[in-house]
């Protein structure tokens, strides 16, 4: 069985980097949409018809499962495309919200892009699912440039978190959701500006975790065969991303393919 990734760019591959690990006995093929990045800035038709295509793609590759690792198009596209395909698709958002809820918290906080926030996803789910949820939420887009330029251990960098998430510290959190896929990079740094009690719900670990559950109960034999090849598409490869994916994936051994989408 093949596993379908996408994202908008390179932050989905904290998703496909976790599913590699969790499951080495499914093909997973990760498709970045490089080329036609940033999805945040763009309409819900565009991001529809992004999305489309990229499934369209994975489909003609054979995946079996799609995973959107990308928020925009998960808040956007994703009822959209579960009626226009029979399979199963999983996206970040709910996976986020799902674990959020999952110890009947009082108080919950959402970091992630300004388009993410703006587009309040996060926010509607956790209402839709339990109106007695306070919800807490905050942009933080400079998380995402000084992630890919591999600037974290800067000794300003925690300054830059603390400046940022200073929001939440007297809110009571119980948990914080990582609305973001480049944000699991950081997480570190998050709790030990967070502290250790409020949990941090990780985006791509999340995803992970459901996607595997629904495996095991519905395709267990697809887990006693032997590993499977791992394929990483992008629609633009220069050099720039060549460069960034060098500093957050340092142990990414994965050959890289150039794809056009029609």
């Amino acid at each position: 069985m093949k596993i379908g990734i996408f994202d908008s760019g390179i932050g989905g591959l904290t998703v496909f980097k976790e599913i590699s690990k969790a499951l080495p006995t499914f093909e997973i093929v990760y498709l970045g949409d490089t080329a036609r990045l940033p999805y945040g800035i763009k309409s819900k038709r565009t991001i529809d018809r992004y999305s489309v295509n990229n499934v369209e793609l994975l489909r003609s590759l054979d995946c079996e499962i799609i995973v959107i690792a990308c928020n925009t198009a998960s808040s956007y596209s994703t009822r959209l495309l579960k009626s226009r395909y029979k399979l199963p698709i999983f996206d970040v958002i709910s996976s986020g919200v799902k674990a959020a809820l999952r110890t009947n918290p009082k108080i919950v906080g959402v970091i992630g892009t300004s388009s993410t926030i703006s587009s309040q996803s996060y926010n509607k789910m956790i209402e839709s699912n339990s109106q007695k949820v306070k919800i807490y939420s905050k942009s933080c887009p400079i998380f995402v440039p000084i992630i890919e330029q591999g600037l974290v251990k800067e000794k300003y960098y925690n300054k830059i978190i603390e400046e940022n998430l200073k929001f939440f510290k007297n809110k009571k959190l119980n948990s914080l959701i990582l609305g973001c896929t480049h944000y699991p990079l950081i997480k570190k740094n998050i709790r030990e500006y967070m502290g250790k009690d409020i949990r941090l719900i990780d985006s791509a670990f999340e995803i992970t975790s459901s996607l595997s559950k629904y495996l095991l109960d519905n395709y267990p034999e697809e887990f006693k065969t032997a590993k499977k090849r791992r394929s990483i598409l992008l629609t633009d490869k220069s050099d720039y991303f060549q460069v960034v994916i060098k500093k957050i994936f340092r142990k990414l051994d994965f050959k890289i393919k150039l794809i056009d989408i029609k």
